[in-house]
């Protein structure tokens, strides 16, 4: 019996894709849903932009509302655009309107 090795598929636009890019974004929020609810540190995950891919190991997971998060990953690290935390939670609000759980993948290059 094979065992089948499911890693976590990040699509994101391409201003977030070059953010990883550039080393200016190491922390991938997403709402909870059941794709990613398996995921644990260690797991090599796939960020894809159209045909371009990188591969990250996850260091750590959060998980909870967007203040819980925000008060254990600096909202940096997921928004480095944004000036405030309340520009990051509104920016994660616009992605994820209905969501109110939500899970913070920190990733870091493979070696």
């Amino acid at each position: 019996m094979r065992t089948v090795i499911v890693m976590p598929l990040f699509m994101v636009k391409r201003e977030s894709f070059d953010l990883y890019r550039f080393g200016k974004r190491d922390v991938e929020l997403r709402a909870v849903k059941r794709q990613w609810k398996n995921s644990k540190p260690g797991d090599i995950a796939t960020i894809q932009c159209g045909r371009d891919i990188f591969r990250k190991r996850i260091t750590k997971i959060h998980r909870g509302t967007l203040a819980r998060i925000f008060l254990k990953v600096d909202y940096k690290r997921v928004f480095p655009e944004a000036s405030t935390v309340f520009e990051a939670v509104t920016g994660a609000k616009k992605l994820y309107p209905d969501a109110e759980e939500f899970m913070a993948f920190e990733v870091e290059d493979i070696i």
